[in-house]
């Protein structure tokens, strides 16, 4: 090679490695969009806004909407209308004032929404919240029947034995709207006992009806207490023959008669036996013993039982003492005044409070509520429905109001018009459709709920007879 070609060549060898330099420049410099890109992506994350359902359901309402919709969100149309423009031109005068020439699609939607979204929380949080309660299917205890587990309802004790009391001192002969007392007590009692299921033993125990209410016949009076039906189950025959050996006569040893029917009950029982005492009375205490203290000693007794006292056309003064005797008994109190309330109170409420074993007769009168309450409950949550239906309307509403006033101030073009529409429109779908699944679970609730307490009551009913 000659001396003029060798540096000839190492001139073309130079340039050949400053070209391949170069190359490796432009490569690393077309990288960077990618790069550029990916920090484009995290930005996109980092929105303040979600288009699924319970990320909406969190966010907070709109700086605007705070502003101007809140208070009127569900006013009528022309007030809230006004709120809606005030919101409006309020949104376009600050987009006038910023410089959104580079703004893309994402950064606009996410202006409009951050402005006027609704806080879903207000409407959605109720109807998540919505109380399923069949709050007038109440058992004779007090308790809701929802409230109660099958097992608990389907348990029953061994045996019921029910002890009814008498008075029958010599103010039984009075009259009241209706008839006798005496007499209307009877029937009431007779149609108790009749109605009362097989399983249940009743005894009737009659005191006050010997001597008179003369001073001389006090003792005879007071000291008979005595049990014309003893416990055993319902015998029409007998029954009744055992309310004719007595009429109203004396004084009113009350106490003496609670004591009686505790050693009667106590000795017919085991613990798994529920006793009830029942007392029909039209006054107080007369012959020197404690009514009260005897109720609170058969309480404490080793016996399950309750004492439940009418007090039959009673002063003020017996109304008192006879309420502290049923509360002394764990019972309740109740003062009627004439046959229809008596009848009532017996024939109705008697059977209520001897609690599991008359959960059946219970049911039978209240089975209607179940179709009445799951309807109202049902009403009620389409209320709630319906007003979350409302605030998502409007909230789409002015959202798509504010982006027509963006075009029309030629503050985007048509194809970023078009780009927004597409997300405001998702963004009301996916909403209705988790707010639709919200009314959806707590509808099936309400349903799964009513079912299950009207098998409990068919369960309870279908073998009862009357």
């Amino acid at each position: 090679m000659s001396k003029l070609a060798r540096p000839l060549m190492l001139f073309l060898c130079l340039i050949f490695i400053t070209g391949c330099q170069q190359a490796e420049t432009t490569s690393d410099h077309k990288a960077t969009p990618s790069s550029k890109k990916g920090t484009e992506s995290k930005e996109e994350e980092k929105l303040t806004y979600s288009l699924i359902g319970e990320d909406m359901e969190s966010e907070p309402g709109g700086s605007l909407y705070q502003k101007y919709i809140a208070e009127k969100e569900f006013a009528k149309n022309n007030e809230y209308a006004q709120a809606e423009l005030k919101a409006i031109d309020e949104y376009i005068q600050n987009i006038k004032n910023e410089n959104t020439k580079k703004w893309g699609t994402q950064q606009w939607s996410e202006s409009l929404i951050t402005a006027f979204r609704t806080e879903y929380k207000k409407t959605l949080q109720p109807m998540k919240d919505f109380e399923v309660k069949y709050d007038k299917l109440k058992l004779p205890d007090g308790r809701l029947l929802q409230d109660v587990t099958e097992k608990e309802l389907n348990q029953r004790p061994d045996k019921v034995n029910i002890a009814l009391l008498l008075d029958a001192s010599g103010s039984m002969k009075s009259n009241v709207s209706g008839g006798n007392k005496m007499k209307l007590a009877k029937l009431s009692l007779d149609s108790f006992a009749k109605s009362l299921p097989e399983n249940v033993n009743v005894s009737l125990t009659v005191f006050g009806h010997k001597g008179t209410g003369s001073d001389k016949d006090k003792k005879l009076s007071c000291g008979n207490v005595e049990t014309v039906y003893p416990l055993t189950s319902y015998n029409t025959a007998n029954f009744s023959n055992a309310l004719n050996k007595f009429n109203a006569s004396g004084w009113t040893p009350l106490a003496s008669a609670i004591e009686k029917a505790e050693k009667e009950l106590l000795t017919a029982s085991n613990e798994k036996t529920k006793n009830f005492i029942y007392v029909v009375s039209d006054g107080i205490e007369t012959c020197g013993g404690n009514p009260v203290q005897a109720a609170k000693e058969a309480k404490s007794s080793e016996m399950d039982v309750q004492i439940n006292i009418i007090g039959f056309d009673v002063d003020g003064e017996a109304d008192r003492q006879l309420k502290e005797v049923a509360n002394a008994g764990g019972g309740q109190y109740t003062s009627v005044k004439n046959k229809q309330q008596l009848n009532e109170e017996v024939t109705k409420s008697w059977k209520e409070r001897i609690g599991s074993v008359t959960w059946a007769f219970w049911a039978v009168g209240n089975t209607s509520n179940l179709a009445f309450e799951q309807l109202g409950m049902a009403n009620k949550l389409q209320d709630l429905y319906s007003k979350s239906i409302d605030s998502r309307n409007r909230e789409f509403e002015r959202m798509n109001n504010a982006l027509n006033k963006l075009y029309e101030d030629n503050l985007i073009d048509s194809n970023t018009k078009r780009a927004i529409d597409d997300i405001l429109f998702k963004r009301i779908d996916n909403m209705r459709e988790y707010a639709d699944k919200v009314e959806r679970t707590k509808h099936q609730e309400i349903i799964d709920t009513g079912k299950r307490l009207q098998q409990i009551v068919d369960e309870l009913t279908k073998n009862l007879k009357f």
